[in-house]
């Protein structure tokens, strides 16, 4: 085992942590005064009644039973309900949790890297570059990616579990392993590929793969009569064979499946899927690879980074074929120095691996990729840059003094970068601004922005983006639905109808657009078709008390007195004090004639699109 230029003592570790821990309050200090972001924030927080309601009993039985948001984390959602607990709406909290389990996350791969390898300070850089690389930003400053960073922490616990487990092997340790594999898969259905990444730290830096009767390790650069030092403590590894290593992780496996399972069918409701016919086959497979291709760029060079990143109709063939021959490269190269370098090996195979459940393969929404999606493989690439960095240097007479000029340099370079990226996060405006700014076509950035701009009632400047939005992506139904949304707050109803029906027609299931014409409807003295949309939004949102009171007052103008005193009960039960629909119910038991429609108000309308 090379030897480690930078000798660790017994303070090391002490000094190592405080470094990471001031790396991260420098970079996310400021997150204390964002906002909420508007996008999935809303269903994730700010317009969530079950996060709103703070922990409680029916909250418990609601986070693991719901598929809400096209996924199965309760625990994501019990974190959240725990911040409104502590923080009310104090969006600053929110924030402060999510870079606090960030930073536990970094501390624990020091740890457990450290005890694998018994290089503290190469593990330390590895920390290091997971918790100020721009591309963790998204998954840090973004309240509605909590699950990234509670997935993370499941993620790091496992592995440090494993790492004793494998140090001397007992079914207590064994179950602690399991524990924390499920705890983070309750958090985010990613973290599947745990159990392939597990038998990758068998093969380096554990060495437990075993050739035969010999004992020989295989991957493993730590020599077996000499183990691993980390501080004063020897590490030992037992080798075992791949069939028996192969076996233990069976009982991960099926909570792999279980939990993949879960998400199909969350996502499939959520109607986040995309069929073949939607998006063929030859298109994902040439955007996986590309996507690779720009996770590795991205990595290297953190520049125009975006929240969201839209999937073109086609890449060009030179593209493809450039970033089909860049993987093949480095996967040769890795496989050749898998011997002398075996963690050049392993830590590709963790890149590739890990992302194969979001590569696009399987495609859950319309993004072409994500940064948020890389922040466990990027882990991988991180272990080839950092322990080849230094065998690559060990040759040089002065490497100490040379590693630690070039890692201080890219070390201080990714934490301004970060700062500056965590700064668009600060509130909505800045964070779609810079997504238009640094992506091309993005019709999402655009759409939302407008959003923004409408609830700031400026109207021309909304509907210019939304327009925008639509021209470069004329089947987007949320747009269509913000411009019937504009164009009912202006009064223009007869123009709102025929946006909100297109919104319809491209997304069939749209409750909202169907709620949206409704209240069009129902403000041009069309009840009868007005209780038509109401009762199809009521199938995809029973719970809606506002659904509920504008059905109602389409029910009451149409004569049908009973049925709308049954709607308008039904909206306070499910909003306590709800004044229109208590007002409403008044009138009709009163049999006075019924109050003016209330859909007509600016905030019964939902302008957000995801």
């Amino acid at each position: 085992m090379a030897k480690d230029p930078m000798k660790a003592n017994r303070n090391s570790p002490i000094f190592i942590c405080a470094l990471l821990a001031i790396s991260v309050l420098i970079v996310y200090g400021q997150v204390g005064k964002f906002d909420f972001i508007r996008y999935d924030e809303e269903l994730y927080v700010t317009k969530n009644p079950h996060v709103l309601s703070g922990m409680s009993l029916d909250g418990l039985l609601w986070a693991f039973t719901t598929l809400d948001a096209g996924n199965w984390h309760p625990l994501t959602w019990l974190s959240l309900m725990l911040d409104r607990e502590l923080y009310g709406m104090n969006a600053g909290g929110y924030h402060w949790t999510s870079v606090v389990l960030h930073l536990l996350s970094g501390l624990l791969l020091f740890f457990t890297f450290s005890r694998m390898t018994g290089h503290p300070w190469r593990s330390g850089l590895l920390a290091g570059l997971f918790l100020i690389h721009p591309l963790h930003v998204e998954s840090v400053a973004w309240v509605a990616e909590r699950k990234d960073v509670l997935s993370g922490l499941f993620w790091m616990l496992s592995m440090w579990g494993y790492a004793r487990y494998a140090e001397r092997p007992g079914a207590g340790r064994y179950l602690q392993v399991v524990l924390f594999f499920a705890m983070g898969l309750m958090s985010k259905p990613m973290v599947v590929t745990l159990p392939f990444v597990l038998l990758l730290l068998d093969y380096w830096p554990l060495g437990r793969i075993s050739l035969g009767h010999d004992g020989t390790a295989v991957g493993g650069e730590i020599d077996s009569s000499e183990g691993l030092k980390s501080g004063s403590t020897r590490v030992h590894f037992p080798k075992t064979t791949v069939f028996r290593l192969i076996l233990e992780k069976i009982p991960l496996l099926f909570l792999s499946f279980f939990s993949a399972f879960l998400t199909w069918k969350a996502q499939k409701a959520a109607g986040a899927l995309l069929a073949l016919v939607d998006l063929p086959l030859l298109l994902r497979l040439t955007n996986a690879l590309i996507s690779y291709a720009r996770y590795l760029e991205k990595t290297v060079w953190p520049v125009h980074l975006s929240f969201f990143y839209p999937h073109p109709a086609g890449w060009p063939y030179w593209q493809v074929f450039l970033a089909g021959s860049v993987l093949i490269l480095i996967s040769i190269w890795t496989w050749r120095q898998r011997k002398s370098c075996p963690y050049l090996a392993m830590g590709w195979l963790w890149f590739l691996g890990a992302l194969i459940p979001v590569i696009g393969l399987v495609q859950a929404g319309s993004q072409a990729m994500a940064d948020r999606y890389v922040y466990i493989p990027f882990i991988g690439l991180s272990i080839m840059v950092v322990w080849g960095s230094y065998e690559a240097l060990n040759w040089q007479r002065y490497q100490k003094i040379l590693l630690s000029a070039v890692w201080g340099v890219i070390l201080l370079t990714l934490m301004l970068t970060s700062f500056r990226q965590a700064q668009y996060w600060r509130n909505s405006v800045t964070l779609f601004k810079h997504a238009i700014e640094a992506t091309d076509r993005n019709y999402l950035a655009h759409n939302n922005y407008g959003a923004v701009l409408m609830d700031q009632k400026n109207y021309h400047q909304a509907t210019e983006h939304f327009l925008e939005s639509l021209r470069i992506k004329p089947d987007f139904a949320e747009a269509h639905n913000n411009m019937g949304n504009i164009m009912a707050l202006q009064g223009k109803n007869e123009e709102a109808a025929v946006f909100f029906r297109e919104a319809i027609r491209i997304k069939p299931d749209y409750a909202g657009a169907k709620r949206r014409l409704g209240d069009v409807l129902q403000r041009m003295g069309k009840s009868e078709e007005a209780i038509i949309c109401y009762r199809e939004a009521l199938i995809r949102n029973p719970d809606d008390p506002v659904l509920h009171n504008n059905i109602a007052v389409a029910l009451a103008s149409a004569g049908k007195g009973g049925e709308a005193v049954y709607h308008l009960r039904k909206a306070l039960d499910l909003k306590a004090g709800y004044g229109d629909a208590q007002k409403n119910l008044d009138i009709m038991t009163k049999r006075i004639p019924f109050a003016a429609p209330q859909p007509a108000r600016r905030e019964d309308f939902e302008e957000g699109g995801r």
